[in-house]
């Protein structure tokens, strides 16, 4: 898998990006992914772990840890590519500034933006809704433990307001979270069938979400 770069950006067409704390990355966010890359006409799915993001505590995991740990799960999968551009950006990092950053090195390309539909509920809490929605599609997905026709109607409740292009798709239900993950690691159970392989691998050789002894 090669790392992506800001100007890669400028050979595809219309990619999906999806980001995350990705602490740590599980098949659920892939399932995820895969299923937004079959459902939609994109070049590439772009795997975004979130640098120090306004809407998420700070991460317990350096950014270079789940970056790798995203990396080693989607090493074999060519609809998947991932970025560090939200990463590498100083300060407090926005989806808006992110999608504006990417349209000045492409400006044609056409983006869709992945949320959990319960997501699109917070919608007029992000730093400027109204630009951001002008700028790319956005893509709302079923998530566990929601009802599947209220996720409906605020998705079609944010597309009035916002005269927006916002879809809504189900994905297969995994009730998988990182943070369940962690206490699993953290108490020395398995994680295994619930991460990648090599993603699991690169946890045990670096000794995350251990507990200090």
């Amino acid at each position: 898998m090669i790392r992506l770069g800001k100007a890669d950006f400028k050979k595809y067409k219309s990619i999906a990006i999806m980001g995350g704390a990705f602490d740590p990355p599980h098949f659920g966010h892939f399932v995820t992914a895969q299923t937004v890359y079959d459902s939609f006409d994109v070049d590439k799915v772009i795997i975004m772990p979130l640098g120090d993001a306004p809407h998420k505590a700070n991460s317990r995991t350096k950014a270079e840890d789940r970056y790798n740990m995203v990396l080693a799960g989607i090493d074999d999968n060519a609809a998947f590519d991932i970025s560090d551009m939200e990463i590498n950006r100083k300060g407090k990092t926005y989806t808006v500034d992110t999608i504006a950053e990417i349209k000045k090195i492409n400006p044609e390309l056409k983006i869709y933006f992945v949320i959990g539909a319960d997501e699109a509920k917070m919608l007029d809490t992000w730093h400027e809704p109204e630009r951001l929605l002008k700028m790319c599609s956005f893509i709302a997905v079923s998530r566990p433990g929601f009802d599947r026709n209220e996720l409906i109607k605020t998705v079609d409740e944010v597309r009035k307001k916002y005269c927006c292009d916002i879809h809504y798709i189900d994905v297969p239900a995994l009730d998988i979270s990182s943070s369940d993950l962690r206490e699993k690691i953290s108490e020395g159970r398995s994680i295994k069938y619930l991460v990648p392989d090599k993603t699991e691998k690169y946890i045990n050789e670096h000794n995350l979400y251990r507990r200090c002894n």
